[in-house]
Parts: structure tokens; C-alpha cells; sequence
């Protein structure tokens, strides 16, 4: 109880110290005092402002006025004289060239000579003359003699009626070819040039009549004939008859323009050696209707074909193609579905591969179905271009192989394996193919090809001698007004080749792939005469497009052009 009371009293004493200090030092100041407590939120009352937007008009209501205009008319002087037409006078006879020469020479002894005559300008007539001889002596290292001539003539002509066209046309071609395929003194047999050669000789002839008016009603009849033998007395001849029909009138009324048509091909050939005599017919008809809308093209039609040797059979194959502008003038799209019966010929072969036995297996390739599609058009003025890809299905496609057993000929009974023979096979074929140019009037024109190819075969090992690439490129540049430069670049890919021994064992050899590399250049002294230069396997290599068959190395010919 006393310590509680001493506490009381303590207490008391300190609170009346603490005032009597504040009293005696606070006079006279202030003092500015921080408590400490815990935060207390609050919000102050608001008051609202009445406020009210106000929208000023500032439409200014435009004053009515009155008035009139008093127009009068200015006289003038100017008095419009008639004025004389310009007048060009153009001279056709004066623009155009009858004639042209070209003519040059190269090593291997190579002549070349080209020619042309026409007639001038004319609306009732044109006629022409045409001769070309290209020939070299060879002279290809450790082979026999490689020389080769190539003769073409033709003379042909039009004659142009009120509303139909009648033309014609003659030709004959003279073709020489070695078969130098074979080492020197192979089987130590000697091989003169006679024993070598092999010539063949064509003559043609073809005349046609067709509609030349706007009329919405067109025809073609064509008859056409061509014989060709060979320097063993194998002979091939051919009698072709055409004729086309097209009608513009509208048949369902639903496109800018409706074409109703027909083609009908018939060709007879008789094929005659020492050892057979054949005459095979082939006759197609192929009806047609034609679409085209602004932006869509259509084609609908099939093909019935009849062929007949020695037995008949009839094929039916779709014709039908579509074209489509995705963009006008520059992305056109297309595609189609086609097939066909093409006749291998001695004249169609022989000019693929000059160094076939004529004894030949000569049958038809049968292409089922063909499968394509692609887009064409153009990135500018300058640059257009065509990408396709398609597939086909082929019954009885050819191939080359070289002939390993027959004899070289009825006095060299050895075999040399330097003649080609056909092998027949079905194949599937997937094409795809790039096409681009650039053409810089006067300046620079270039044109780029490559195609692909991937040969599914049914039998045989290999597509034998048929290559999976090849590309070239062609450019002709004007380097000044009268001078043009040119460059030709050609690249093929490997290909094989089939080889067959006495006992019918087969191999086979990789033929490598190669480029070929040519330069030119020309100087126009005037439009009536150049001169040119030009160098032909620049590398100088020695490749083989057919085994056995080396080609000539580097090649120089120089000439001239003369056009009056």
C-alpha cells in the first residue's frame, strides 16, 4: 500500500516538473509537434460542380442576292485551213532482201553453204527457193573416216485466192554418214571408207488448200508424200491425207466464243528390205468443242484411232485442254490430258540416230494417257516464262541399244557393235520442264531450257541411251549496233548403254554426261553484209552422245553473209 502510494506521488511530482519546464521555455515559440500513430484512411466530402457544355452554332446563314451576267461574244480573226496529209512512202521492194548467202569454212575441212531466194512483196503469189550443204571431212584421232555431208533443197510456194490459200511445196534431202563407231584394226580388219558409208536420199512433196477469210466457217485438206532409202536398198515411202474443219457459229450460247471441229489424219506406209515388205494404215478422227469465256479457255474432245498391219486395232484417247488467266497478260495456268499412236519410221529414227541397222523393227508407240499442267506468263516486257510437269503412260516406247550379233555387212561377216538396233519397253515417263527468256530489243536475247526426266520401266534395265537431264542456253548479245556476240551452252546427263556377247550375257556401260560449249561473233558492215566467226566445243572435249561414237574436238568456221 506504500509503494503504491510512493508511485502516485512520483508520478504527480514529474507531470507538475514537466510543466513549470514548458511554461518557462516555451514562451515566446512555437513548436511543431510529430505523433506517431497508425495509418486511418479517409475520404473528404466533394462537392460536385454543375457544369453544363454549351455548342455554339457557327453556320453563317449565307445572304440572298440577285444578279445577272451580261455575256457577249468576242469575235475572232483565226480562220482553220485544211490541212495537207502526211505521206510516207514506203517501198516494199526496197525493204525486203530476194536473196541471202551465207557461206563459210571450218577446219576438219568443213565447207557450209546456206541459201535463200523469194519473191518480193505480192497479194496474189509468194514463191521461194532454198539450198543448205554442210559436210566435213572427219579426221577424228584413232577412229576410221568420220565424214558426213548434209544436202537440203526445197522449192515452195502460195497462191492467195479471194477467200482460200493454195500452197506447195518440193524437197529432197542427202544425207552421208560413216559408221566409224569401231576402233582402227579392230579383229585386225581392215575398214576402207566404202565399207563405211551409209546414205540416205528423201524426196517430198506436199500441197494444201485452205480458207483465208474471216468467215466463222475454216477448212484444211492436205495431201502429202515422202519416199527415202537407204544405200542397202532399204526403202520407206509415206502417202498422209488431212483434213480440218472448224465452225465459230454458237451451238449452247454460254461463252464469248464456241468452236465446233474435226481433224482426220490418214497415212499409209509401206516399208520394204531384204528381208520383209510391210504396209501398215493408220487413220484418227478427232472431234472438238471449244470454249473461251474473258478468262477461261476449254477444249473437250477425244481421239479414234485405227491402226492396221498385220493385224487391226482401235484406240481411243482424250483430248482435252484448259487454259486459265489468273492474271491477265502476265499468269496464264493449263492443263490437259492427251494421248495419241505415234509410227516409228526409218525416216523418223534415222534422223534421231544416223547409225541404225536399217534392218529395223519399226512398230507403234502407243501413249495411253499424258498427264500436264503448268503456268506460262511473263514477269515483265522483258521476261516470260513456261513451268510444266506431267505424266504419261507409254505401251512400246524405243530405245537404241547397239547391235552386238548381227554382221557389219553381207561381205564383213565380223560384228563391231557400231550399229544400233530398237528395243521396245512399257514405261512410265515423269517430265518436268522449265522454259524462260529475256529479250531486250537489240540488246540482249537469252533463252534458258532444262528438263528433267524419270523413265519407270517395265522390262528393261535401263531407258538406254536416253538421258535424265538436259539444258541449254542460247544468248545472242549486241555488244554495239554492228556488233553481235552469241553463246550456246548444252548440258546432258550420263545415259547407258546395253551390250549383248555371243552368248547373250548383257551389260552395261555409263556414258558420261557432257558440256557443250559454243562462242560467235558477228560484224555488220552494212544491212546487206556481215561477217561471223564461230568456235563449237570450246572445251575441246571428246564426249559421246551414242557409245562408240566419239564426237570432234574443238571446231573454228569463219564466213560471210550477203543479203541482196
Amino acid at each position: 500500500m506504500r509503494l503504491k502510494k510512493s508511485a502516485i506521488g512520483l508520478s504527480l511530482f514529474l507531470f507538475i516538473m514537466l510543466w513549470i519546464t514548458d511554461l518557462t521555455f516555451g514562451q515566446g515559440r512555437n513548436q511543431e509537434v510529430t505523433i506517431i500513430a497508425p495509418y486511418q484512411p479517409s475520404i473528404s466530402d466533394v462537392t460536385k460542380i454543375p457544369f453544363k457544355p454549351e455548342f455554339k452554332d457557327t453556320l453563317v446563314k449565307a445572304p440572298e442576292m440577285s444578279y445577272s451576267i451580261n455575256s457577249q461574244r468576242i469575235p475572232t480573226l483565226f480562220e482553220a485551213q485544211p490541212l495537207k496529209p502526211a505521206f510516207i512512202q514506203i517501198d516494199p521492194e526496197k525493204l525486203l532482201h530476194r536473196n541471202y548467202l551465207k557461206a563459210g569454212f571450218g577446219n576438219y575441212k568443213m565447207p557450209y553453204a546456206e541459201f535463200y531466194s523469194n519473191s518480193l512483196y505480192s497479194n496474189k503469189y509468194s514463191l521461194g527457193f532454198y539450198v543448205r550443204h554442210l559436210s566435213s571431212q572427219g579426221g577424228i584421232k584413232d577412229y576410221p573416216t568420220s565424214a558426213f555431208s548434209k544436202n537440203n533443197i526445197s522449192v515452195y510456194g502460195k497462191r492467195y485466192l479471194t477467200d482460200k490459200v493454195v500452197s506447195g511445196n518440193l524437197l529432197y534431202d542427202r544425207d552421208v554418214v560413216h559408221y566409224y563407231g569401231v576402233k582402227q584394226n579392230a579383229d585386225n580388219v581392215t575398214l576402207t571408207d566404202n565399207d563405211l558409208i551409209q546414205r540416205f536420199s528423201l524426196f517430198g512433196a506436199d500441197v494444201s488448200l485452205a480458207s483465208n477469210s474471216r468467215s466463222k466457217n475454216n477448212y484444211l485438206i492436205a495431201l502429202n508424200f515422202w519416199g527415202l532409202n537407204d544405200i542397202f536398198k532399204t526403202k520407206e515411202s509415206q502417202i498422209g491425207l488431212k483434213g480440218a474443219y472448224s465452225s465459230g457459229n454458237k451451238i449452247i450460247n454460254v461463252a464469248k466464243e464456241e468452236n465446233l471441229g474435226a481433224n482426220l489424219h490418214f497415212d499409209l506406209y509401206a516399208n520394204n528390205d531384204s528381208l520383209n515388205h510391210l504396209v501398215t494404215v493408220k487413220t484418227a478422227l478427232n472431234p472438238y468443242f471449244r470454249l473461251n469465256f474473258d478468262y477461261l479457255d476449254l477444249t473437250l474432245g477425244f481421239e479414234t484411232v485405227l491402226a492396221a498391219d498385220t493385224n487391226s486395232k482401235t484406240y481411243i484417247y482424250p483430248q482435252a485442254k484448259l487454259f486459265f488467266k489468273i492474271i491477265p497478260d502476265y499468269l496464264r495456268l493449263y492443263l490437259s490430258v492427251t494421248g495419241g499412236l505415234q509410227r516409228n519410221t526409218l525416216k523418223s529414227t534415222s534422223r534421231e540416230n544416223p547409225w541404225i541397222n536399217t534392218l529395223f523393227s519399226f512398230n507403234f508407240t502407243n501413249t495411253k494417257y499424258n498427264f500436264k499442267g503448268g503456268v506460262t506468263g511473263k514477269i515483265n516486257q522483258l521476261i516470260d516464262f513456261n513451268f510444266s510437269a506431267s505424266y504419261a503412260d507409254i505401251d512400246n516406247m524405243l530405245f537404241f541399244v547397239n547391235d552386238n550379233i548381227s554382221p557389219f555387212n553381207p561381205n564383213i561377216k565380223e560384228n563391231f557393235g557400231n550399229k544400233f538396233i530398237s528395243v521396245y519397253d512399257d514405261v512410265k515417263v515423269t517430265t518436268i520442264n522449265f522454259e524462260g527468256n529475256y529479250d531486250a530489243p537489240n540488246r540482249l536475247k537469252t533463252t534458258l531450257v532444262a528438263t528433267y526426266r524419270d523413265y519407270k520401266l517395265n522390262n528393261l534395265d535401263r531407258p538406254w541411251h536416253k538421258p535424265a537431264i538436259e539444258t541449254s542456253i542460247i544468248s545472242r548479245y549486241f555488244l554495239k549496233p554492228e556488233i553481235a556476240l552469241t553463246g550456246e551452252l548444252f548440258y546432258v546427263g550420263k545415259s547407258y548403254a546395253r551390250l549383248q556377247d555371243a552368248d547373250q550375257n548383257i551389260t552395261e556401260k555409263k556414258i558420261n554426261g557432257y558440256v557443250d560449249l559454243n562462242f560467235g561473233a558477228e560484224y555488220f558492215f552494212n544491212d546487206k553484209i556481215s561477217a561471223f566467226a564461230q568456235v563449237s566445243n570450246v572445251t575441246g572435249t571428246r564426249y559421246y552422245r551414242w557409245y562408240q561414237y566419239p564426237s570432234q574436238r574443238i571446231n573454228v568456221m569463219a564466213g560471210a553473209v550477203f543479203a541482196f
